[in-house]
C-alpha cells in the first residue's frame, strides 16, 4: 500500500499548535491537538480595526512615514493651523512638544524618535521650513529649496525625499529634493507634476508617489511613479483616481488608503511591487489623513470626513492562513 512518505519522500510533521510565521507557508502537517491535517497558505485578506483617537482632531497633518503601527508620530495639520505633536504607542496618543511653526499639508518622514517635517501651508516664506524631532523636541534646520505645501515625503531623518506639492493657485510641482541630514539638494523631477498625492517609502531610494491633483478642481489622477535614488519611473496605475490619500509600507509592499475619488473615500489598495489590488476599506471614509507602518501592519490617523477627524485605524494582514484538510 502506498504511503505519503513513499509518494512525497517525507513524513508528515506532527505539531501541537498551528504555525504563525511566513516561513511556514507551504507546510503540510498534522495538528495533534485538533487531530486534523492542515496546511499553511500566505495571508491575503487584511482588515482595519479601531485604534486610540488623536487628542487633536485635524486634517492635512504629517506623520512618521518610517514609523511603525505601535510607534508613530503625528504633527501639524489644520482646522486652524496646528503645531501639536503626538506620539502613538499602539494603544493611545500622548501630546509632546509642539512644532516650532504651525502648518498644514505638511510632509513627514522618519520614525517616532527621529522624525522630519518639511514644507507645509503657512504664510510665505515659511513654506520652505524644515524641522527635526529628536524624540523630545523640534528644532529648525536648513530650508527646502522650493517652499510648498501639499508635498509628500519618504525615507528617514538623515536621508529623506520630498516631492510634488504646490506654491499656491494653479501651480503644480514635480520638484523632488533629497535631504542628507543637513541640507536639501534638487534631483530629477517627477514625470507628472501634482499636489497631494498618496505616498509609500521608508527609504530615500524606495519612495512611491500615487495619484494627486494636476490642476485646480477635481482633476485627480491614478498615475504612480517610483523613485530609485536617481529618477522616477512610471509603473501601474491605482485602480481609481485619487487625491489626498495616505499610505504605509514600501515601494514594493504597501497600502494606499482614503482620499478623494472625487468624493471622500474609505477605499484601500494594496501594492505588491507590480500591481494594485482593492482590499478591505477603512471603517470611516476620510481625506487628507496620514499614515505610518508597513504593508501588513499599517496605521491611518486624522483626516477630514469632511469635519476634522481624530480617528485612528490599524491595518493587519496576517502572515499566514491555516487551512484544514477535508475529505468532502
Amino acid at each position: 500500500m502506498a504511503t505519503f512518505k513513499g509518494i512525497k519522500g517525507f513524513t508528515v510533521q506532527t505539531l501541537s499548535s498551528d504555525p504563525t510565521t511566513a516561513a511556514s507557508v507551504g507546510q503540510f502537517y498534522y495538528n495533534s491537538t485538533s487531530t486534523t491535517f492542515k496546511y499553511v497558505q500566505p495571508g491575503t485578506v487584511g482588515a482595519w480595526a479601531s485604534g486610540g483617537a488623536l487628542n487633536t482632531a485635524r486634517n492635512g497633518l504629517g506623520g512618521s512615514q518610517a514609523g511603525t503601527q505601535t510607534a508613530a508620530l503625528a504633527f501639524g495639520g489644520e482646522g486652524s493651523l496646528k503645531n501639536e505633536s503626538e506620539s502613538y504607542n499602539g494603544t493611545s496618543w500622548t501630546e509632546g512638544n509642539n512644532l516650532t511653526n504651525a502648518r498644514q499639508s505638511i510632509a513627514g518622514a522618519g520614525t517616532q524618535t527621529a522624525a522630519l517635517a518639511a514644507g507645509g501651508g503657512t504664510p510665505a516664506p515659511l513654506r520652505a521650513l524644515t524641522e527635526e524631532y529628536d524624540g523630545t523636541s523640534w528644532s529648525e534646520q536648513n530650508d527646502l529649496n522650493t517652499g510648498r505645501y501639499g508635498l509628500k515625503a519618504g525615507g528617514i531623518q538623515t536621508a529623506a525625499l520630498v516631492f510634488a506639492g504646490t506654491t499656491g493657485g494653479s501651480d503644480r510641482q514635480a520638484t523632488t529634493e533629497k535631504y542628507d541630514g543637513t541640507s536639501w539638494t534638487e534631483v530629477n523631477d517627477l514625470n507628472t507634476a501634482r499636489t497631494d498625492p498618496g505616498n509609500l517609502g521608508t527609504l530615500q531610494t524606495n519612495s512611491l508617489c500615487a495619484g494627486g491633483n494636476t490642476s485646480p478642481g477635481a482633476n485627480y489622477i491614478s498615475n504612480v511613479e517610483i523613485f530609485d535614488g536617481t529618477s522616477w519611473t512610471e509603473v501601474a496605475n491605482t485602480n481609481a483616481n485619487k487625491h489626498s490619500a495616505a499610505g504605509s509600507g514600501t515601494s514594493t509592499d504597501g497600502i494606499i488608503f482614503g482620499g478623494n475619488i472625487p468624493s471622500v473615500t474609505a477605499a484601500t489598495e494594496a501594492w505588491n511591487g507590480t500591481s494594485w489590488t482593492e482590499v478591505a476599506d477603512l471603517a470611516t471614509a476620510r481625506t487628507a489623513l496620514a499614515g505610518s507602518g508597513t504593508g501588513s501592519l499599517g496605521l491611518a490617523f486624522g483626516g477630514a470626513q469632511p469635519a476634522n477627524s481624530a480617528l485612528t485605524e490599524e491595518w493587519t494582514l496576517p502572515d499566514v492562513v491555516i487551512k484544514t484538510v477535508t475529505t468532502s
